[in-house]
């Protein structure tokens, strides 16, 4: 590689790098909240695993009467209901609700799996509508995984902040670092297929 070759070489990684970083600094400064006020009310509730908050925002939501089913999507291995009303310490009603009116999905792996089953389940019962629950920093990859699968949908948002997710200083965090810059080179993998 001659010297001219280099420096040039050079100049566009320096430029890549800066542009990765200060596009990685927006997405976190722009992850999205959970919205205030009337929520509009959705045929159905997607809670994606990964957290009980996750778990607990989608039965809050689905106890108000802000959507008529839910699907936990990605469910592990034993888990049943019995054991998500133990966990989650549930009163009667809310243990109630989760078995009439939330289906689980252990199929699914990751965000484009479910989106699929999401799909599949949505369209069984004639839906219209979803609010999707997640994590804030995973909301703006399943929007548009979930938008990719299901164009005919209104797509809503519950984003969850979780309650060890301090931005404020993010960047001397290698544990959030790593995970909020994984999530963005996912998220822009998911923009290129687009």
């Amino acid at each position: 590689m001659s010297r001219r070759t280099a420096k040039y070489f050079a100049i566009y990684l320096v430029l890549a790098l800066a542009s990765f970083v200060s596009g990685l600094q927006h997405f976190v400064l722009t992850l999205p909240q959970a919205p205030q006020g009337k929520l509009q009310f959705t045929d159905g509730i997607v809670v994606m695993t990964g957290g009980q908050q996750r778990l607990d925002d989608g039965l809050r939501l689905l106890t108000a009467q802000n959507g008529g089913k839910m699907l936990i999507s990605g469910v592990g291995d034993g888990v049943n209901r019995a054991v998500l009303v133990q966990e989650l310490g549930l009163d009667d009603h809310k243990a109630e609700l989760l078995f009439c009116c939330v289906e689980l999905d252990f199929e699914a792996g990751n965000t484009r799996g479910n989106a699929s089953v999401t799909r599949s389940w949505a369209l069984s019962h004639d839906m219209g509508s979803l609010r999707l629950v997640t994590a804030n920093y995973h909301m703006p990859r399943a929007l548009l995984v979930f938008a990719r699968e299901m164009p005919e949908f209104d797509l809503y948002q519950w984003p969850v902040t979780p309650a060890d997710l301090d931005l404020s200083g993010w960047w001397r965090d290698r544990a959030m670092m790593r995970l909020l810059t994984r999530e963005y080179a996912k998220y822009l993998a998911e923009t290129i297929q687009i």
